[in-house]
């Protein structure tokens, strides 16, 4: 439509400069000593346009020639661009594939590009870790640290190949530099999460798995298990320390107080600092909830408390659960605490019905034993012995 648009206005134009020529007779005489010419208006209309327009394309071709090193500079410049982007974009598809080689080769070729020579270098650097070629990847990696506009990128890396090699110290350093930026994102704290699990800094662990929690950043199971991990080595730390056990559990919330493996290991803690009424406590509380085959046993080893006392809030657990044979094992042992042996050789015996009944055999010969019955005592020890050794033969096999 705009080409027919150009071609009216220019039909029209010449038929209105040939009407405007058609009625002009002038004449115009140009001198130059001695000569003398004289000419029409009209031709020196023609000839001025004429002038003009070469004068006009002349120049415009005079400028493109000078212009032609630049552009060609340019268009290299842009085809170089062009290739390095492509280059690029084929990398990160390679490596999300798997075919690390061929993304490391393809980011040293994007790194021609001094614009994309950061994020070519960070695809490099993990496709080089991916393949174990430490060496490489640290070099990548050495060429992007200065790169100001990378540097988060770069941070991230760097903590994570840290991570990946176990080195705590390395990648913690990284992720302090990053959080220091304002960069506290969720994967950063992921990291800063293995990487203090790696140190073992527990109470950092435990901080930042809550605040992960709250961010639902993580599986529940997989926070659960780093509480619980970092918990129990916090509570067996502070063992020895009475007062500062007890500050650390009042610390807790009430969730991670619930837990039984928690209140197992801080039954053991209180117990081996003394404080056994503490841990009878605990696991009173403990078993409450569930019965915990853990928990018995630490029930078992609170000498302090009269076996008489627990042997009564045992049996109260049995109303609670009936003839568990976790919990049978338990009241039979404590019955021999108390010279009970009718009592003890009827709760062992129904501990027998335990998946591993090798415990029970065992403590019906040990009150075999006691009684005087060694024959009887033979036995059980021969059956416990078979037990044990029948699933040590299992987990071989």
């Amino acid at each position: 439509m705009r080409w027919i648009v150009w071609v009216i206005l220019i039909l029209s134009a010449a038929v209105g400069m040939a009407l405007l020529l058609r009625f002009n007779h002038g004449n115009v005489a140009l001198f130059w000593p001695p000569y003398r010419v004289d000419i029409s208006v009209n031709l020196l209309v023609l000839v001025l346009v004429a002038a003009f327009f070469v004068m006009h394309f002349g120049l415009i071709g005079l400028s493109k020639a000078l212009d032609l090193p630049a552009r060609v500079r340019e268009y290299r410049s842009r085809r170089q661009r062009d290739v390095a982007i492509l280059a690029l974009r084929d990398g990160v598809l390679a490596f999300f594939e798997g075919r690390f080689g061929r993304a490391e080769r393809l980011a040293q070729k994007a790194r021609e590009d001094e614009s994309l020579a950061g994020p070519a270098a960070l695809i490099g650097a993990r496709a080089a870790h991916r393949l174990r070629e430490n060496e490489r990847r640290d070099r990548w990696l050495a060429s992007v640290e200065a790169d100001q506009a990378a540097q988060q990128a770069y941070l991230m890396t760097a903590a994570e190949v840290a991570v990946d090699d176990q080195d705590a110290p390395r990648a913690l350093a990284h992720i302090q530099s990053l959080h220091s930026r304002g960069a506290r994102h969720i994967q950063s704290l992921r990291l800063a999460l293995k990487a203090y699990e790696q140190a073992e800094d527990w109470p950092k662990v435990l901080q930042l798995a809550r605040q992960l929690e709250k961010r639902e950043a993580l599986h529940p199971a997989a926070i659960r298990g780093l509480k619980l991990r970092a918990l129990r080595a916090l509570i067996t730390q502070r063992s020895g320390d009475p007062v500062g056990l007890k500050e650390l559990y009042a610390g807790l919330s009430a969730s991670e107080r619930e837990q039984p493996e928690v209140i197992e290991a801080a039954a053991a803690a209180f117990g081996e600092s003394g404080d056994e009424e503490m841990a009878w406590k605990l696991i009173d509380q403990g078993m409450q909830r569930q019965l915990s085959p853990g928990l018995l046993r630490r029930y078992l080893a609170l000498r302090s408390i009269p076996a008489r006392e627990r042997l009564s809030r045992a049996e109260r657990w049995r109303d609670q659960y009936g003839d568990d044979p976790a919990l049978m094992l338990t009241l039979g042992r404590l019955c021999m605490d108390e010279a009970l042996w009718g009592k003890a050789e009827e709760f062992l015996r129904i501990a027998l019905r335990a998946p591993d009944p090798a415990p029970a055999h065992y403590a019906l010969a040990e009150l075999f034993e006691a009684i005087d019955r060694p024959a009887e005592a033979s036995t059980q020890y021969r059956l416990a012995a078979a037990h044990t050794y029948g699933q040590g033969r299992a987990l071989i096999t």
